[in-house]
């Protein structure tokens, strides 16, 4: 493994745990889903490759094990917002999917295909009893409350900023030698899951 592939690796690590770590706080669903784009948008801004979503998905869902409110469907959650994410930027749009006007669309979308996919999944695949015995209407509930708020926010602003950042560190010359940065990305990788683990 060369020294870029490490770089890149270690950059998905943090994104993922930073993304892990506003997951372990009582935020509302849909800032943690527009949050969660974010990340999703500079990583795959960063590292343009298919599949890199799904990883930083992963990582969060690693993550949130050290939580102390940690719940299966959780994990449900967080890897329909990646898959969701990875499927519109590598297949829908593909290349031109940070261009014009396809950020704030990327990030509807995502978000509303997301919650139908979570929904699905905790009702008929991985059920967790919450959701059947509270019916159409706690599904219509989420959908509305969580799916809703996410997908706007996350259009007009998760995903137009994820890709505003994700440019402006591109553009970055680094004062120091990057040989640096990969030990920079552990450091504070491990940082996070010290205090996750703490917590």
């Amino acid at each position: 493994m060369n020294t870029k592939r490490i770089e890149f690796f270690l950059l998905l690590l943090i994104l993922g745990s930073i993304w892990g770590f506003f997951e372990m706080l009582a935020l509302p669903v849909f800032l943690l889903c527009a949050i969660g784009v974010l990340i999703l948008t500079l990583g795959r801004r960063i590292i343009d490759i298919p599949g890199t979503s799904i990883l930083i998905g992963l990582i969060v869902c690693a993550y949130k094990t050290y939580s102390a409110n940690f719940f299966i469907c959780q994990w449900a959650g967080v890897m329909a917002l990646a898959g969701s994410f990875d499927f519109f930027t590598s297949i829908v749009f593909k290349e031109n999917w940070f261009k014009k006007f396809n950020p704030s669309v990327v990030g509807v979308v995502t978000n509303l295909t997301a919650a139908i996919v979570f929904l699905i999944i905790v009702n008929y695949i991985f059920i967790e009893p919450y959701w059947p015995e509270g019916g159409i209407q706690r599904a219509l509930d989420y959908f509305l409350t969580r799916g809703l708020p996410a997908a706007a926010l996350s259009g007009l602003i998760s995903v137009p900023l994820g890709v505003f950042l994700a440019e402006k560190y591109m553009s970055i010359e680094f004062p120091l030698s990057k040989k640096l940065v990969p030990g920079f990305y552990l450091a504070a990788t491990v940082a996070l899951w010290i205090v996750a683990s703490i917590n």
